[in-house]
């Protein structure tokens, strides 16, 4: 079977799985009481909304792996151990998710459960091993098996912290972009299409995980989305938007080891580009503003479009459009391997600065109108 066969058998599959197993959800959840009430400031919904779309995606993508094995049987053991590795990782972040939207979590908590994951990822295999700025020698950051495994962990050590902070890093932005109907499950969509696509094209030939994982998360995210789009009947929840982005990073790191050294994780950074700037950009604020980094609020770009009088649709739709541009550019990289086309992305980046200061000069402006 050839791979963009099977990307579409798979991507069609978990989007119908994805259709049901979300609408179980949206059930259970109004069965058991597990609903988000609008008695937060910065929640935009007016009643309470069934708060399971992390058991829909955690059972879709778990589901759809079952599926992948029955079409291609493994054949190197290597892999049956990373996709062990990913779905005990899986439902332990989607635990966790569940535990903080059911009886809350301190911010402290549930960070050290995401870089225990990613850990445990690291592992299993599943790391970040090189990196190359381009400047000369790639850095590598793990030793060689062959020098005991005490040494081995004692030199591997850069690996393990950078795979832990990726891993906390993507499962932040996708929570941090969770404020809107149809904005997290559409970009994470976006974004698993275009890490599949670059894993096609890297990959060559043969199926593995760095190309079923996120087609199968982008057919969650598809099948969640027929319940979320504005009005949503149901919400990822913590539980959702953790999974999502441990589903999308470690899907990024399967395939990294696959890439030149330069590429390794800029092909990634420019697909998920979007999250992890919103992330980026509310830490800093935060902690500029003497506030703790996980401290929640209201000055998220997404609330900040909507104060100025965008509607939900609208706002959604400019960080689909954004995503999917940033996912092209990371598909024409991933081929063309062109330094141009990262200046391009750079000069979006650029472009979403000057909006969010745009924006602050707008805000202050409607600000001093009010006071007088």
């Amino acid at each position: 079977m050839s791979l963009i066969i099977l990307s579409l058998v798979l991507l069609v599959a978990s989007t119908l799985v994805g259709i049901v197993a979300t609408g179980v959800a949206v059930r259970l959840s109004h069965a058991t009481g597990i609903l988000d009430y609008p008695s937060d400031p910065r929640k935009v919904h007016r009643k309470p909304i069934a708060y399971l779309g992390g058991m829909g995606f955690t059972a879709t993508v778990l589901l759809g792996l079952g599926l992948y094995a029955l079409l291609v049987p493994f054949e190197a053991l290597r892999q049956q151990e990373l996709m062990l590795a990913f779905m005990a990782g899986l439902v332990a972040i989607f635990a966790v998710g569940l535990w903080d939207d059911v009886a809350g979590m301190r911010p402290v908590v549930k960070l050290g459960a995401q870089l225990a994951v990613g850990l445990g990822l690291w592992l299993a295999g599943v790391r970040i091993e090189r990196l190359n700025l381009g400047l000369g020698q790639p850095w590598e950051l793990i030793g060689t098996e062959n020098m005991g495994w005490t040494l081995y962990l004692a030199t591997s050590w850069p690996s393990a912290l950078i795979t832990m902070f990726w891993y906390a890093a993507l499962i932040n932005a996708i929570n941090l972009i969770d404020g809107l109907d149809g904005l997290a499950g559409g970009v994470s969509l976006i974004a698993g299409l275009s890490l599949g696509a670059v894993a096609i094209i890297v990959a060559g030939n043969g199926a593995d995980l760095s190309i079923v994982l996120p087609i199968l998360a982008a057919g969650a995210c598809a099948g969640f989305l027929y319940h979320n789009w504005h009005p949503a009947r149901i919400f990822l929840g913590d539980s959702g938007s953790l999974a999502i982005g441990y589903t999308l990073a470690t899907a990024s790191l399967v395939g990294s080891t696959k890439a030149p050294a330069l590429l390794t994780l800029l092909i990634p950074l420019v697909a998920l580009g979007l999250p992890l700037f919103e992330t980026t950009f509310s830490f800093t604020r935060r902690i500029v503003a003497g506030q703790h980094p996980f401290k929640a609020d209201r000055r998220h770009l997404h609330h900040r479009l909507l104060d100025v009088g965008l509607d939900q649709q609208r706002v959604v739709m400019i960080f689909w459009f954004a995503t999917a541009y940033l996912g092209v550019n990371a598909i024409l990289l991933a081929q063309a391997r062109s330094m141009a086309l990262l200046i391009n992305v750079i000069m979006l980046g650029l472009g979403v600065t000057m909006l969010i200061e745009y924006l602050s000069f707008f805000e202050k402006r409607r600000n001093s109108r009010d006071d007088n």
